[in-house]
């Protein structure tokens, strides 16, 4: 009897410990995830916090992380990778006009199972997808709408159950896009800065720092970009004949314009006085040529009135592609040197300003394309 009452002691002293070796191992857990939400929130910039989404919170028993968030209006790409010359490993962007069928599949709650890895196999390699045997797909959302998804990948099959109760994902779902938004309105803000204070355009600061990125982008995804360079006919007539507040007037009308004509992704700036210039990436030659065409007659159609007098101006538009100038090097037998592949964006621009003079020098009012030598 007595032994057996020993045996019982023993096997209760045992599940206690066990008990509350669990129970400190909950609590280390809360404690990091707590510190892992106060780091994720107070998070400076782009870099710091794609690295502990995608990287820091592996620590949780998490073998692979995917984030996939829904760029509208093609700027949240811009505002949060622009700064950074790579790619986040595990980072991706969907916009609406292309994914829409992947979006309104996106849960309102966060799901669990093996499933998911078929189901969403578009956001992992699929030469991977037999790796991991469990996931939690997280979608992130603002108020009603979903402003991206993240994907928790795990070799072990137990590890996402569909069965588990899914508050704490919810919870870090959450937080994550609070984050992701506020990150996304820092950047907002801190690219007020590079506008010009008079139209609302760019400033060459910003263009020159977009140029070089896009000219990078667009490289690196072999797709072409076009670079239009803009000068207003007689700018410093309209200034001596009716002063420099109407000037001012015809620069920020035209900048309207502009913007107008071109999507939210592109780049419209202003490049000095009356010159500006517009970043098109994604674009081939021809395209840009019709959205400049578009620019000098919209402006040309277009009457200002001052004093009761119909004030009409005209531009004067230069192009240039990426396309022109590796093209231009392969029918000349050369390859494109380190240095000018460092310096793309200065060879494109000053190609653009070349198709600028040539529209000036022969007659203004229209649109020219740089030729290249055959």
């Amino acid at each position: 009897m007595e032994e057996k009452r020993l045996e019982e002691n023993k096997q209760l002293r045992e599940q206690l410990d066990r008990l509350l070796k669990e129970a400190r191992r909950n609590e280390q857990t809360q404690t990091s995830f707590d510190d892992f939400s106060l780091a994720v929130v107070a998070a400076q910039g782009p870099k710091e916090l794609f690295k502990l989404i995608l990287q820091e919170q592996k620590k949780f028993r998490v073998d692979e992380i995917r984030l996939c968030l829904v760029d509208r209006f093609h700027e949240v790409e811009r505002l949060l990778t622009e700064s950074y010359q790579n790619s986040y490993k595990g980072l991706s962007f969907i916009d609406t006009e292309t994914s829409k069928l992947l979006i309104s599949d996106i849960p309102d709650r966060p799901v669990l199972g093996t499933r998911i890895i078929s189901k969403y196999d578009w956001l992992i390699n699929i030469e991977e997808t037999s790796k991991y045997k469990s996931a939690a797909l997280l979608p992130l959302k603002r108020g009603r709408e979903i402003i991206g998804i993240q994907l928790l990948l795990s070799k072990n099959a137990t590890r996402y159950n569909k069965d588990v109760a899914t508050t704490f994902l919810q919870k870090l779902a959450a937080m994550i896009a609070i984050s992701i938004e506020n990150c996304i309105n820092r950047q907002r803000t801190l690219e007020l800065g590079y506008q010009d204070g008079l139209t609302n355009a760019y400033n060459r600061r910003y263009f020159d720092e977009r140029l070089k990125h896009e000219v990078n982008r667009c490289t690196r995804n072999k797709t072409d970009l076009v670079c239009l360079f803009i000068d207003v006919d007689f700018f410093k007539k309209i200034n001596d004949q009716h002063g420099h507040q109407v000037g001012d007037a015809v620069l920020v009308r035209l900048v309207a314009l502009m913007s107008e004509q071109v999507r939210s992704s592109d780049i419209v700036a202003r490049y000095g006085g009356e010159e500006f210039a517009i970043i098109l990436p994604d674009t081939g030659i021809q395209l840009a040529h019709e959205v400049a065409e578009r620019i000098r007659s919209k402006v040309e159609a277009q009457k200002l009135i001052f004093d009761d007098q119909a004030l009409g101006i005209t531009v004067s538009i230069g192009l240039a592609s990426l396309s022109q100038i590796k093209y231009q090097k392969e029918i000349e037998g050369k390859e494109i040197a380190a240095f000018e592949t460092d310096h793309l964006d200065q060879l494109l621009l000053g190609k653009a300003d070349e198709a600028l003079y040539q529209a000036k020098q022969t007659g203004r009012n229209q649109v020219v394309i740089q030729k290249m030598a055959s």
